[in-house]
């Protein structure tokens, strides 16, 4: 039982070197983050309910991928009333979703661009206090935005989006997000 702890710490410790030093580690030309905040239209077995949604994705530049860049991403949806003072309802209809998208970009001219993505959905339905099903489908986003990175391609992108995803399981949970979303290149 002793052994086991120290074989789990060895693991963790390697898993955080190899995150650290994972652009000079794996095959990546770049790595990249970024935020997501905006508006949120969900439904399940249910009329559609008006909320927020916030979420975080990773990006890196594989040679794998030469047009197209590999996007991990999660995407928190909940009731507006949840944030709202004054309520005192108990139960507040929530998604989570889990996605892995390929990204690509048009380039207009050197700073405005339009970037588009299509992949996996794993959607976490909450949209009734006795639910809580893992439901899965695609996730398809649009985005119109501004590049201020400078000439090493190193700094934030923004802009205006919206993403839809749907599930093909279960109850069909779907959503609809309008976001403003930051990106930044390491």
């Amino acid at each position: 039982m002793r052994q086991n702890w120290k074989i789990k710490l060895k693991i963790k410790i390697l898993l955080i070197i190899v995150f650290v030093f994972s652009s000079t580690i794996l095959p990546q030309v770049g790595f990249s983050a970024g935020t997501l905040l905006g508006a949120s239209s969900f439904s399940s077995n249910s009329p559609s309910v008006g909320g927020f949604a916030t979420g975080f994705f990773i990006e890196t530049d594989t040679p794998l991928f030469e047009e197209v860049f590999p996007r991990l991403g999660i995407t928190f949806m909940k009731d507006i009333n949840a944030v709202l003072p004054n309520n005192r309802k108990a139960y507040y209809p929530s998604m989570l979703g889990l996605n892995f998208k390929g990204i690509t970009s048009q380039y207009f001219d050197s700073k405005i661009f339009l970037e588009e993505g299509i992949g996996l959905l794993a959607l976490n339905d909450k949209t009734f206090i006795d639910k809580n099903s893992w439901e899965f489908g695609l996730a398809l986003s649009f985005l119109a935005g501004y590049d201020m990175r400078n000439f090493n391609l190193r700094g934030l992108k923004t802009g205006a989006a919206v993403e839809y995803g749907l599930t093909f399981t279960g109850s069909l949970p779907s959503y609809l997000n309008f976001y403003l979303q930051f990106h930044y290149t390491f």
